[in-house]
């Protein structure tokens, strides 16, 4: 079999063409730079034996190495190739640095990746939010917002001018051990790749890019940072200095002897109050509102009594109330104490039941009869007697009382012993111990 073939072109040079061994075709035909065949013969022969020249360089290459290039180049001329067929082609190349830009025809995977970042965390706009909320799963307007944040700091300008679908497993590498060699904590890292990487696998899934980037990339892993935890000496400290904010005091007290999370206590509501408990169902951003509590698991956690009597303290000041009436039939000591040791100075008033409570009632309930009660809403509190309403027309006598109802009559009987007339709201008429 022969090896090559020599002609001439027409202006002298001669060609030769080399024959692969495997499958007896010939290859392209190379110039051996020269017009006199001895010449052209002993540098084919040279080519043979150690290598064909190829590229600006003339590195050599085993003719069997040539062969195969020659192979892939036909068959990319030949095949039925689309765009997406292409992008896999040049995807190749580059995850072997041979290449690092290339021209492609407009299409969806050719927008500026930034821009595709900045659409696919947006709550409102972005078709992969709208698909998981679609199917069932939870995603928040403050992920979305702290996804933004970062892509804001880190992915804009590390990507700035990058396509979609230029975005390589080498570009994802690169930048992540960016943000390593500036001192970022592994679990920090880790969030910042998930807001590029989380878009990247839904663009390939959705067709967007031929290949996914994403995959074969590992977490960061390392000791996380331990998050300060305030010793009991510390915590006693820290409370028993004079707060001007009583409402924030009495919030991170609750913070504190329960575990609840900031959000879980700003979403509390009057009916997850419990008397010696709290029922933890949701939870509040500022972004997006009320919503169901971290995991979406719901919990009890128990109320201890001096956040109860801080409680006490906040609603004292905040109606300026002379008095505090409380039964005493159960823990009537504890709860002097615990209000005292709260900061409440008004006069407290611990009242003893002795009758039962329907005559208790009969009292309350004649006044009402006679006209003599109004119970007058304040212009900021125009829901807040609805749940006493409830009781007072839904129960049935024979049945346990409800707590504010008996807290109405309690000070009711109260107020008519010490006091010519009063006005009642259903903050004013909360008295320690779950009663209201």
């Amino acid at each position: 079999m022969r090896r090559y073939y020599l002609h001439t072109r027409h202006d002298g040079i001669i060609y030769a063409e080399l024959v692969d061994p495997q499958t007896r075709l010939k290859l392209s035909a190379r110039s051996t730079e020269t017009k006199n065949r001895d010449e052209a013969l002993l540098k084919v022969a040279e080519w043979l034996k150690t290598g064909i020249p190829t590229g600006r360089e003339k590195k050599p290459r085993t003719l069997e190495a040539a062969a195969n290039i020659e192979t892939i180049l036909k068959v990319i001329k030949r095949a039925e190739l689309n765009s997406d067929d292409a992008l896999r082609i040049v995807q190749s190349l580059k995850d072997r640095n041979l290449i690092d830009i290339a021209a492609v025809k407009p299409g969806k995977g050719t927008v500026l990746f930034s821009k595709f970042l900045e659409e696919f965390w947006d709550y409102v706009s972005s078709p992969y939010i709208r698909e998981k909320l679609a199917h069932g799963h939870s995603i928040s307007k403050r992920h979305c917002y702290d996804s933004m944040s970062r892509l804001n700091r880190y992915w804009q300008p590390a990507f700035k001018d990058k396509r979609l679908n230029s975005i390589t497993r080498q570009d994802l590498k690169k930048f992540s051990l960016s943000l390593a060699d500036i001192g970022l904590a592994s679990a920090t890292i880790n969030k910042i790749m998930a807001v590029g990487t989380t878009c990247l696998s839904w663009a390939f899934r959705e067709g967007l890019i031929p290949v996914d980037p994403t995959v074969g990339l590992v977490n960061f892993t390392g000791e996380a940072k331990k998050r300060g935890v305030l010793t009991p000496l510390e915590a006693q400290t820290l409370f028993a200095k004079q707060w001007k904010n009583k409402r924030a005091y009495t919030a991170s007290l609750l913070a504190c002897t329960t575990g609840m999370r900031s959000g879980e206590v700003l979403a509390l509501k009057r009916k997850d109050i419990g008397e010696r408990s709290l029922n933890v169902l949701h939870s509040w951003s500022s972004y997006d509102g009320l919503k169901k509590p971290k995991n979406g698991e719901t919990r009890r956690v128990p109320l201890l009594p001096e956040v109860r009597g801080y409680k006490i303290l906040e609603l004292v000041e905040k109606y300026g109330a002379g008095t505090c009436v409380y039964e005493t039939n159960q823990g009537g000591d504890m709860i002097k104490s615990v209000l005292t040791t709260a900061g409440v100075k008004c006069k407290l008033e611990g009242i003893r039941a002795t009758a039962d409570k329907e005559k208790r009632a009969m009292n309350s309930s004649l006044i009402s009869v006679q006209g003599r009660l109004h119970i007058v809403r304040g212009e900021n509190n125009i829901e807040t007697l609805e749940e006493l309403e409830a009781e007072m027309t839904n129960w049935q006598p024979g049945e346990d009382s409800p707590d504010r109802m008996d807290a109405l009559v309690h000070t009711i009987n109260y107020c008519e012993e010490n006091t010519d007339g009063f006005i009642l709201t259903d903050e004013q008429c909360r008295i320690f111990h779950g009663r209201r």
